[in-house]
């Protein structure tokens, strides 16, 4: 429903809106700071879009929201009015699990991707694009290089990026390239070096380790448990160049619209790098930290659990992240049945395993849920769906439906009689429909094509009265809001494949999944998702209304400008 007040309500709000902002003192106040008019306003309020004519904000947040005859009465001397010029203005996007860290340290790493992603559409066209990048930045012998968007299903039949490719051209640097589903990545001699690995080593629980031929020497690829003790010592950014990172990295986000970001699996070293960041005045979005299940216990240590769910300087701990398994492109996903084209090794009847020993899991669980703390468990297959589910029934027996706002992260190839246990336990569908663009040729080779189509079922989940979210899982694939909002609508694949066009829904639920639902996800309805007085000025204006173009032109759609607590932080002034 369309915002409407009477003249005498009106003349409340703006008194009530200006005695908020008035002195201590109790002199006038001067009025308010910002005034945005002269396109449409989506408030995002309600389960049909309404639209308002303007919006004012003061000391960054909301404090009237209606007609343009009314907002005026809110300007004085020092009012801004911003003109939209026609464009739409709607709440900020709200990033529902991506890896925040990763944006401090993306420009210093090499974009191998297939496109039209990235440049590289072989092994070949990878080590070119490396090359080229290492001879523009001087590479000095001995520097660790790292590339980042391999995925080995985009290659022609019959390669793979590996070792021995990456020591050709690179026999004097350690070179990692980390894999589409950033739960791995093919490294180079030097790399296995540095960072411990020898050929004959076991592959540890829960890990993946590719080897040459019928050897036990390693082919290069290293996934999931294998993969951490690289992952862990990747190079953070310096103290010394720790904000101007950050700042940078916090840019890819504005740009996509994005004014709450989450940084969804944190080591104690990056809890602690955040800390320093947000203290030193270096965060201008929100960033939502969870750190990751063998990190808990140290982040306990220095910081209590009370102190949980909290800002500081823009940035809070927001609760535990489990992983259960690995990712449907890798074939690391775990599922109770097994992948038609075996395992990534050549397994026969290969199901995929769980991502960390069941038992450090259930325990995590536990503790998580016994002090009081959100839950985020990754689960893309079916099984690692059931064992969250069996998880949630050992840590809270007696009180499953509790508002915990525990969160299925992924959940793709979640099964109709599991999203009626999620609604039953009141757990957050956290879906990923990027994938139907970007993944469902791979998946349908693996999986089929009926599986396939059930992934991220966002209107199933909606009908349920379930409320999911959508993300992109950056850096999986890029940060993009209007692609996400395009692949829940439109669910094609690269090829042009219809992946369950039953599951498509409307552009507007498609915009709730990272709004007003993703507010939700973190607690912050109150104060965050939709246009209401009250709510924190965090805006973003787009060149167009998703809900008013061609479904297929959504994705067409740019980021013109974004406001975080009313001020323009892209384009950067």
């Amino acid at each position: 429903m369309q915002f409407r007040t009477t003249t005498a309500l009106a003349a409340l709000l703006a008194l009530g809106a200006l005695a908020a902002c008035a002195p201590a003192d109790g002199t006038a106040a001067e009025g308010a700071d910002l005034i945005i008019h002269g396109g449409p306003i989506l408030t995002m309020e309600g389960d049909a879009p309404a639209y308002v004519e303007a919006v004012v904000v003061d000391d960054g947040k909301i404090v009237f929201a209606g007609t343009e005859a009314e907002a005026m009465q809110l300007k004085a001397g020092g009012t801004e009015v911003k003109d939209l010029g026609g464009k739409l203005m709607m709440p900020g996007f709200i990033d529902p699990h991506s890896h925040f860290i990763d944006s401090l340290s993306l420009a210093d790493r090499v974009n191998v991707s297939a496109p039209p992603v990235g440049p590289a559409s072989s092994p070949d066209e990878i080590v070119a694009t490396l090359t080229a990048a290492a001879k523009a930045r001087g590479l000095k012998p001995g520097e660790l290089f790292v590339g980042y968007g391999y995925d080995e299903n985009l290659m022609p039949a019959g390669t793979s990026l590996s070792r021995d490719l990456l020591d050709e051209a690179f026999p004097n640097n350690p070179v990692v390239v980390i894999h589409v589903s950033m739960h791995g990545a093919v490294l180079n001699s030097a790399a296995f070096s540095q960072f411990g690995y020898k050929d004959g080593m076991p592959t540890p629980p829960g890990g993946v380790i590719l080897r040459k031929g019928d050897t036990q020497d390693l082919e290069g690829l290293v996934m999931e448990a294998a993969y951490l003790q690289a992952f862990s010592a990747l190079p953070l950014p310096t103290p010394e160049t720790e904000v101007a990172a950050a700042k940078a990295g916090q840019m890819l986000y504005a740009e996509a619209g994005i004014t709450t970001a989450q940084e969804g699996a944190t080591h104690a070293a990056q809890i602690a790098q955040l800390q320093r960041i947000a203290k030193a005045g270096g965060l201008y979005i929100d960033v939502i930290a969870y750190p990751f299940l063998t990190d808990i216990d140290k982040v306990l240590e220095a910081n209590p659990a009370a102190s949980w769910g909290s800002y500081r300087d823009h940035l809070k701990i927001g609760g535990c992240k489990i992983t259960a398994d690995g990712s449907p492109q890798g074939k690391t996903a775990w599922f109770t049945t097994p992948y038609l084209t075996g395992g990534p090794s050549g397994e026969k009847d290969w199901k995929g395993e769980p991502g960390l020993p069941v038992p450090a899991m259930l325990a995590a669980t536990k503790k998580c849920y016994d002090n009081k703390l959100q839950v985020l468990i990754h689960g893309n297959g079916d099984a690692a769906i059931d064992f969250l589910l069996q998880a949630h029934e050992a840590a809270a027996p007696g009180d499953l439906s509790a508002d915990r706002r525990t969160v299925c992260i992924h959940c793709q190839f979640v099964r109709p009689d599991q999203l009626q246990k999620l609604k039953a336990y009141n757990i957050i569908p956290a879906l990923f429909t990027d994938h139907s663009f970007f993944f469902a040729d791979t998946h349908i080779l693996n999986r089929g094509l009926k599986q396939t189509s059930f992934i991220s079922p966002m209107k199933s989940a909606i009908a349920l009265g379930l409320r999911p979210t959508n993300h992109t899982d950056a850096f999986v694939v890029p940060i993009d809001q209007m692609m996400t909002v395009w692949t829940a609508v439109n669910r094609t694949s690269r090829k042009g494949v219809a992946i369950g066009p039953d599951e498509r829904i409307t552009p507007y639920q498609a915009l709730q999944a990272i709004t007003v639902n993703a507010a939700h996800q973190y607690r912050e309805e109150d104060s965050k998702g939709s246009i209401r007085r009250g709510k924190r000025a965090d805006l973003v204006v787009l060149s167009a209304d998703p809900n008013k173009v061609a479904r297929e032109d959504i994705k067409d759609i740019k980021v013109v400008e974004t406001i975080k607590d009313g001020k323009t932080i892209f384009p950067a002034s």
